[in-house]
């Protein structure tokens, strides 16, 4: 999540109505974050087609490769040995070890890609830092507007939540209060107060 508004709402059908009142205008850089699964917020903010399949089938690609390659290279090339007249490279006998490791890459490649998407780990995040987000996932129901939306414009979008029911805005990241550039505070004296 980035720079943005966030609103909360007290009710699915308050946040269902300012986001198809704000999808309508045009908005689309909108995310929810809802207790419960809201289907008809799904409709309308849907994220973009996620290009993790892909990525894990290359990954399995890349593992059924890997494994076949070690195994020619091993038995074919660097020390064939002749055992019943076999052929040094034969086939049906690599086929579970390249099935193996083709499984291994791929659930390896699914595992740290979701990590990767998901920017996990991740203990700490600015919205967390918004008065009662945290109820987000108790019973409240909060909608995010980003920044990077072409038809942002703080001003009115603040009112055009307020008027469809968001019980306040707040904006994010949050930012604390810096101190004053001219304050200094007095280092402690290391010898105590007595002396």
């Amino acid at each position: 999540m980035s720079d943005g508004i966030l609103a909360p709402f007290d009710s699915v059908q308050a946040i269902v109505q300012a986001a198809r009142t704000l999808h309508a205008q045009g908005y689309r850089e909108l995310d929810a974050f809802v207790p419960r699964p809201v289907e008809a917020l799904e409709e309308l903010i849907a994220p973009e087609r996620s290009s993790l399949p892909r990525i894990v089938l290359l990954g399995g690609v890349f593992g059924a490769l890997a494994g076949i390659g070690v195994q020619w290279f091993c038995n074919a090339w660097d020390y064939p040995i002749n055992v019943g007249g076999r052929p040094p490279f034969s086939l049906p006998a690599f086929i579970p070890i390249t099935f193996e490791s083709t499984v291994l890459f791929g659930a390896l490649t699914a595992f740290f890609g979701v990590l990767y998407r998901m920017g996990l780990p991740k203990l700490w995040h600015p919205t967390f830092e918004v008065p009662g987000f945290e109820r987000a996932s108790i019973d409240q129901f909060w909608l995010f507007v980003s920044a990077s939306d072409p038809q942002f414009q703080a001003g009115p979008l603040e009112n055009l939540l307020l008027e469809h029911g968001a019980l306040e805005v707040c904006r994010t990241p949050v930012e604390t209060p810096a101190a004053p550039s001219g304050a200094q505070q007095a280092a402690p004296d290391p010898q105590g107060a007595a002396s």
